[in-house]
């Protein structure tokens, strides 16, 4: 069952929108935001273990490298182990079948009957776009804000104000939907209500700040059909 603070009950009728997190939220592409650091660094002789990875998820790439060439005492010039890792995520992206998260399509298609829809990624634009094509979701969004579009990307709440002013709406008439305590924290700083839904990435992560800690968007929708506590 979900967890959730009973006060959330009391402000569902004043959501307007609903902005989704894409990796992990909505596509099951996790797997390969992982690979896509394991396959560059094996050069270095480096083993990115998947537990090693809970420690990153969720955070911008540029973060990640960084984070990696300080853990590993590794020395690469900046922004390269990056470019190879999105080189090999646009190849994959564009060959391989994306999967969507439990439930993903429904929520989104939930979600578009009543309220605005925005998509807020800590990705480059090219990559969201690449997959939310393949996938036919696109149409689902009124707004689509990536990492390209501010200069600093999550655990900062940059993205989501600008996702929620592209909505036309305020912060506090916006419910974001995270897979990750980094963007939770990006949601709630911008003055967003956040769920939480972990996945199998992140799970181990504190989502202690969540308005609501969620299996799966499934009860997400769940929630918002009951109305009530």
């Amino acid at each position: 069952m979900y967890k959730y603070m009973c006060s959330m009950c009391l402000v569902l009728n004043m959501i307007k929108g609903i902005v989704f997190d894409l990796d992990g939220t909505l596509f099951a592409t996790e797997y390969y935001q992982w690979q896509g650091w394991v396959v560059p660094l094996k050069k270095y002789g480096v083993e990115l273990t998947k537990a090693k990875y809970f420690d990153y998820a969720g955070k911008t790439g540029g973060d990640i490298e960084k984070e990696i060439a300080r853990d590993f005492a590794l020395s690469f010039k900046e922004g390269s182990l990056l470019k190879q890792k999105e080189k090999l995520l646009e190849k994959w992206f564009s060959t391989e079948r994306i999967k969507l998260m439990p439930f993903a399509k429904e929520a989104v298609e939930y979600f578009n009957t009543n309220y605005k829809v925005g998509l807020c990624t800590g990705g480059p634009r090219d990559e969201a776009l690449l997959k939310l094509e393949r996938n036919d979701f696109l149409k689902y969004f009124e707004s689509v804000t990536t990492l390209t579009d501010v200069e600093r990307g999550k655990p900062f709440p940059d993205i989501y104000e600008k996702a929620v002013q592209r909505l036309g709406l305020n912060v506090s008439e916006c419910l974001a939907l995270e897979d990750t305590q980094y963007g939770v924290r990006s949601a709630k700083d911008a003055g967003l209500y956040c769920f939480a839904i972990p996945n199998e990435y992140s799970r181990k992560q504190d989502f202690s700040r969540a308005d609501g800690v969620f299996q799966s968007l499934e009860e997400v929708v769940a929630f918002f059909e009951e109305g009530e506590c």
